[in-house]
């Protein structure tokens, strides 16, 4: 009998795999796509943002929704046809987008990603995993009216969560960022985040299949798991096609349609998809890369060096379980882009992406036992997953074997998300 099946080999699942094997435990991975990576994690803004991880629900969240409602040209669109299907959910989520509600997610959340980014630096310090890492932190460009309040308001909350923070001026922002000396006076205040990181997360994702088949964990690639068998209320097997795989235990890390695998059996996970889009631009197509990530707020734009790549993120969209790339929401993309950098020359070709990313109505991930007798979950984590993915597979492993209680964290399956 295979001992543990991790569903899903995304950055979620192969870190999973990779701290269960790392305990001796006997682990398969089984992923519908050819490689790891290749879903929600493939080309993410690439920010590990340990210091600054806070939730989508925020108190001006409401507003933007319904000021934005249907529009295409919205950093964050919600499309009137996913109303009825997400309705319970959306209820859910725009209930935690209260002041109180937030400060507190946002708490949980960063010492959650401080305590990720430590277990990173030490899968990397004892050459567990193999991958580029980059340092430096994060520059924050504050813009408009009132964006010195409102940079210095962000630095006072972010600190009171642990960020070391740099409080910067448009000089000290081109001083630090040269590329940044067009939009000089455009810019209003910077915060450099200092300790936060960035890296690939699909390149990670690989590097931790290969670090856990060393460990001994399988993977197979190209396979859907259809079904989840149980006997007599616990664990028996997995259905792959007409494939009866048995197993005791069973980690669901499959992004967003987790809830398709536990609804059947009575779990609601309280997750939804919504999805995000990125544009990678290549060093040699647009002659210069900025030395760290640069965070707009104004233009609601994401643009971070990846070694010899620019991925550009930034826009969302509440449209279900659909996966279309819509040129609208690139297009938002290459606009705030060239906001950012107005001597930027475009390439004729971009690599234009999007992905599905699994949302919990409060911001939380779940990360637990189910009252089904060997089987786990590790999913939920919206667009944080790549921040969380180290805390998250030590946790899960932590309960796994039991050295963590079920429902004794912050992540458990049976909170109340109101």
């Amino acid at each position: 009998m295979t001992a543990t099946i991790v569903i899903g080999a995304g950055i979620i699942g192969t870190t999973t795999a990779l701290y269960l094997a790392r305990q001796g435990l006997e682990v398969t991975v089984i992923e519908r796509r050819d490689a790891a990576g290749l879903e929600t994690s493939f080309a993410n803004g690439g920010m590990l943002a340990a210091n600054c991880t806070l939730p989508w629900s925020s108190p001006g969240t409401p507003g933007h929704l319904l000021r934005w409602l249907g529009k295409e040209e919205a950093p964050l669109l919600l499309r009137p046809r996913a109303i009825p299907a997400m309705a319970g959910w959306g209820l859910r989520f725009l209930a935690n987008c209260r002041a109180a509600k937030y400060r507190q997610t946002s708490a949980t959340l960063t010492a959650f990603g401080q305590k990720s980014l430590a277990e990173m630096d030490a899968l990397l310090a004892e050459n567990v995993v193999q991958a580029d890492i980059w340092r430096g932190g994060f520059l924050q460009l504050h813009k408009g009216p009132g964006a010195k309040a409102e940079a210095e308001a962000a630095a006072r909350f972010l600190e009171g969560m642990g960020a070391e923070i740099l409080r910067l001026d448009a000089a000290g922002c081109v001083a630090l960022e040269p590329t940044l000396a067009p939009v000089a006076d455009t810019i209003g205040a910077g915060l450099l985040l200092k300790k936060d990181a960035w890296g690939d997360a699909q390149r990670f994702a690989a590097a931790a299949e290969q670090a856990a088949t060393r460990a001994g964990a399988r993977f197979r690639f190209g396979d859907t798991v259809t079904r989840i068998e149980l006997d007599r209320g616990k664990m028996a097997a997995v259905h792959v096609g007409a494939e009866r795989i048995p197993a005791e235990r069973v980690v669901i890390c499959a992004g967003p349609w987790s809830a398709e695998l536990t609804r059947t059996h009575g779990i609601r996970l309280p997750i939804a998809p919504v999805k995000g889009y990125s544009i990678t631009l290549m060093k040699d197509d647009i002659g210069f890369l900025p030395r760290r990530p640069i965070v707009d707020d104004f233009e609601h734009v994401v643009a971070t060096p990846l070694g010899d790549r620019l991925r550009v993120a930034g826009t969302v969209e509440f449209d279900n379980y659909d996966r279309t790339v819509r040129d609208g929401r690139i297009t938002n993309l290459v606009n705030g882009l060239r906001k950012l950098y107005p001597d930027l020359k475009m390439p004729a070709e971009i690599n234009a992406w999007c992905g599905l990313r699994p949302m919990a109505a409060d911001g939380l991930p779940v990360i637990d036992a189910t009252g089904i007798g060997g089987l786990y979950v590790n999913t939920g984590h919206g667009a944080i997953g790549w921040t969380l993915a180290c805390s998250s597979a030590a946790l899960i492993t932590d309960i796994v074997t039991g050295q963590a209680a079920p429902g004794s964290s912050p992540f458990r399956l049976g909170r109340s998300v109101w």
